[in-house]
């Protein structure tokens, strides 16, 4: 019985994981194929682009901001809007926050906690507030 209920469970997870991806396209947000996220994780939908690519894991807590609606404040001519484009095969690590106007490159791992505020090469493992480039892959 135990083994039935958590079959279901499983199952109408990937069911509602499936509508949350839709509200997320439906939003403009590009997603590629065989891409986890959360259910925990926040994307902002409201104002710039994101790009997500293939084989992507995005954990519990991250949060992607493409705008920044604190630099009209600083420069009222700045363009609030951003994007954010994450390559293929990236891990994403517990309670991260990309900003916006960054890429992730492909194979990379961002370590739980950090704040992305720069790009990030390809085949990397980053870690920090700010992100640190810590070594390749």
């Amino acid at each position: 019985m135990k083994k039935i209920v958590r079959k279901g469970l499983f199952y109408l997870a990937q069911v509602i994981r499936f509508i949350y991806h839709a509200y997320l396209r439906a939003n403009g947000i590009k997603i590629g194929k065989n891409t986890f996220i959360s259910l925990g994780a926040k994307l902002d939908t409201q104002f710039g682009e994101i790009y997500i690519g293939s084989k992507v894991h995005i954990t519990s807590g991250c949060v992607l901001l493409a705008h920044d609606g604190a630099i009209k404040q600083m420069n009222p001519d700045a363009n609030p809007r951003g994007k954010i484009i994450i390559n293929d095969n990236v891990f994403i690590g517990v309670n991260t926050v990309v900003l916006m106007n960054v890429t992730i490159g492909a194979n990379s791992v961002i370590g739980a906690g950090s704040i992305v505020n720069k790009d990030i090469p390809p085949n990397s493992l980053a870690v920090g507030n700010p992100i640190k480039i810590i070594r390749d892959l």
